[in-house]
């Protein structure tokens, strides 16, 4: 027999103790992990802009925008090259870090067709991680017209370590949010599964369905305390006036 969407929302309210228990236990337990073991993580960026080469005749400004685009990606090997993070790790001792982690911890994207290379870092200090990202970008500016002979990259966009941005990793506000979203479609998921594959006829109209024939009785659930009022109404019937004969 098939159920109706009226017979679904009754077994979920049936059932509601159940799944505000289980959402409750997944919320705590999500509060609990996000406060005492998940570290925060923030991400701080900043913006290279590739300028057009110089000593190139007015003409041929789109071979000039042409030879700047194609030396981005030159320019996102050197940036993660060891020769600028041997650099940056000289003089900046006080990251703690070595030329591999530093690279590791460094990601560059750039937009086809534009000029402008992004570079990102994360760490458990956001005033690390910008101030990382400054001082690449920095060095890799200083190096660049011993390294290229050129000297067309302006830093467009500096990261800036006073701000005071959330995490990349969420806050246990947006944890908890999500726990209570999956959580709750998981209990009611559970409960909808349990409920199709329970085959008890629990309906005079399931049993009829089923079974193809009418239903002309029914027992009603029998509880205990019933059974206790029963007893008591059933004493007090059979209780009567009895004399001595003599």
């Amino acid at each position: 027999m098939e159920k109706t969407i009226l017979d679904y929302i009754n077994l979920i309210k049936k059932r509601l103790w159940l799944i505000m228990v289980f959402v409750l236990i997944s919320c705590a337990t999500t509060f609990y992990v996000s406060k005492n073991f998940v570290v925060p993580v923030y991400s701080a960026s900043g913006q290279l802009l590739v300028n057009n080469a110089a000593n190139v005749p007015e003409s041929n400004n789109l071979n000039n925008l042409n030879f700047s685009l194609n030396l981005i990606e030159s320019y996102k090997e050197i940036l993660k090259s060891p020769t600028i993070m041997k650099s940056v790790v000289a003089e900046h001792p006080e990251f703690n870090l070595t030329e591999q982690a530093l690279a590791g911890k460094l990601q560059i994207k750039s937009s086809e067709k534009s000029q402008v290379i992004n570079l990102s870092v994360q760490d458990e200090s956001y005033t690390k991680a910008a101030t990382i990202v400054n001082a690449v970008s920095q060095t890799f500016i200083r190096s660049l017209p011993a390294l290229m002979n050129l000297d067309n990259v302006t830093f467009l966009t500096p990261a800036d370590p006073a701000d005071a941005p959330g995490p990349v990793n969420s806050g246990s506000t947006m944890n908890i949010i999500i726990s209570f979203v999956v959580s709750l479609m998981a209990a009611i998921g559970i409960i909808l599964l349990l409920e199709t594959l329970n085959g008890t006829l629990r309906t005079e109209k399931e049993a009829e369905f089923d079974l193809g024939l009418p239903v002309i009785a029914s027992i009603p659930a029998i509880r205990k305390r019933d059974l206790g009022k029963s007893a008591n109404a059933n004493a007090r019937v059979g209780e009567g006036t009895y004399v001595t004969a003599e």
